[in-house]
């Protein structure tokens, strides 16, 4: 009953979004101490694999299921009674595939609840603003999504042969506190939701001990920061369709000028055009312009690039090139080089034989998996290649386990021994007994059982339905 109530709420706030493009939101606040909607929020939060991981305060998912309505009530008090304190978020750094560290902010798990009990109210509004070459953290789009947008317009017809590779330098730590505030404002006339919100947004770090201030940035990790970072970066793509207005393409093409489309999942973004090459320049330069000026981010001249799709374009992890195919040219879809790098880097530390003592029935699985994965992201791409091109370095990666497992044993003898045909492939094989069962199994390849390849159905040409409602919006 009490989805049903949030999702019947959501509606109401996107249909009203709609129908008043210029309408400012009050009374959200109330919402937020809504028992069954600070309810909702809750077990959203605790059904993600992140909820395992503390905050500042070292509250885990176990501790708080413990004290779950106690917690809860708190939650709807403090709010209610507008005496919430935000806490600091917790840095941590991941490694990144080139050396570099990557900051993670972790809230309280009580701030990740409030947050997502905040972003089930922003959401359904900002659903029904953002353009529609926005495919980061929406419902019901993803990256083939934008892939497959590009797609169709590199053809000789489109001719959309540039391509701006677009990066921002350090997006997430550079988002202006002030200009963020601004744009919400434009929409959330509510003072005490905005309020919360700068509380989330001036919380702090603590790093080590040590806590200092957030002027600037928001944090990745946070809940409700994808769709912060989005809300902020709309202002990019509403300047883009309004200077690249589609309306006017037959009329540029007639003129001999060209016609782009910002194509954006997140931070990341291409612009692509049909433009001479003088006429992509000067783009570059008016969108390097627009974000100093407008959103005080700068473009990354380093990462930033200009580049012709004969000469490949990488985007979301994919290589887009123009090639010459059984004589004729052809647009081919394949896995970055970066992609198939780090698969290879993953797939040689799970490998190394610091863990030989494992079953071979345990290994193989987690290589099945790792690659599996891997693949099904990928099914889509043009060429067959290089999947198998992976299935076969971690075919190779497990002999080198196996032979590390079993040092005493010649080479030719655990192939013989751990090798089958299935599905006319030879393949390793592995075993182990559960109780009175034995569990079998085999080293995945990308054979038309084991992976759909397919060519991917492109959704929303003519818009995509609206998440929070249940009819089809119009174009």
């Amino acid at each position: 009953m009490n989805q049903a109530k949030m999702a019947q709420k959501q509606a109401e706030l996107a249909k009203n979004a709609v129908n008043n493009p210029e309408h400012r939101f009050t009374n959200l606040y109330t919402l937020m101490h809504w028992e069954y909607w600070i309810i909702q929020a809750a077990q959203a939060v605790l059904k993600r694999p992140g909820s395992d991981t503390a905050g500042v305060d070292g509250q885990t998912k176990n501790a708080f299921k413990k004290v779950y309505k106690a917690e809860i009530s708190g939650l709807v008090d403090e709010l209610k009674r507008k005496t919430y304190v935000t806490q600091p978020v917790r840095r941590t750094f991941i490694p990144k595939k080139n050396g570099d560290q990557r900051p993670l902010g972790i809230p309280a798990l009580r701030d990740r609840i409030v947050q997502e009990a905040l972003r089930a109210i922003l959401d359904p509004i900002y659903e029904s603003d953002f353009c529609h070459h926005s495919y980061g953290f929406r419902r019901g789009r993803c990256t083939m999504d934008a892939i497959q947008a590009m797609m169709p317009r590199f053809n000789a017809r489109g001719k959309y042969f540039y391509v701006i590779e677009a990066d921002i330098k350090s997006y997430f730590d550079t988002v202006q506190h002030r200009k963020l505030v601004s744009i919400l404002k434009r929409r959330i006339a509510d003072r005490d939701i905005i309020d919360l919100i700068r509380k989330f947004l001036n919380a702090g770090v603590m790093e080590d001990g040590l806590f200092a201030r957030t002027e600037t940035g928001v944090p990745q990790g946070g809940v409700i920061s994808p769709l912060l970072a989005n809300v902020y970066l709309h202002q990019l793509d509403t300047w883009a369709e309004t200077k690249w207005d589609r309306a006017h393409y037959r009329r540029n093409r007639e003129n001999g000028r060209g016609n782009y489309i910002l194509m954006r999942f997140a931070d990341d973004f291409v612009i692509i055009s049909n433009d001479r090459i003088a006429g992509v320049r000067e783009a570059k330069q008016e969108l390097k312009e627009f974000l100093d000026r407008e959103l005080h981010l700068t473009l990354s001249e380093e990462k930033t690039a200009l580049t012709h799709l004969n000469d490949g374009v990488t985007f979301l992890g994919f290589s887009i090139r123009r090639v010459i195919s059984r004589g004729k040219w052809a647009v081919h879809l394949r896995p970055s080089q970066k992609a198939k790098e780090q698969i290879k880097v993953k797939l040689k530390e799970v490998t190394e034989g610091h863990d030989v003592n494992r079953s071979e029935y345990s290994k193989l699985t987690e290589l099945n998996t790792i690659v599996s994965g891997w693949a099904e992201y990928y099914r889509y791409v043009s060429l067959l290649a290089d999947i198998n091109e992976i299935a076969r370095f971690a075919r190779e990666r497990y002999f080198l386990w196996l032979r590390k497992k079993h040092k005493r044993t010649p080479k030719l003898q655990l192939i013989k021994s751990r090798k089958q045909v299935i599905f006319k492939t030879k393949r390793w094989v592995a075993e182990t007994r559960q109780g009175s069962k034995v569990l079998f199994t085999f080293q995945w390849h990308p054979t038309r059982k084991e992976l759909k390849r397919q060519k991917y159905l492109q959704k929303g040409r003519s818009g995509f339905p609206h998440p929070y409602l249940s009819e089809k919006l119009p174009d």
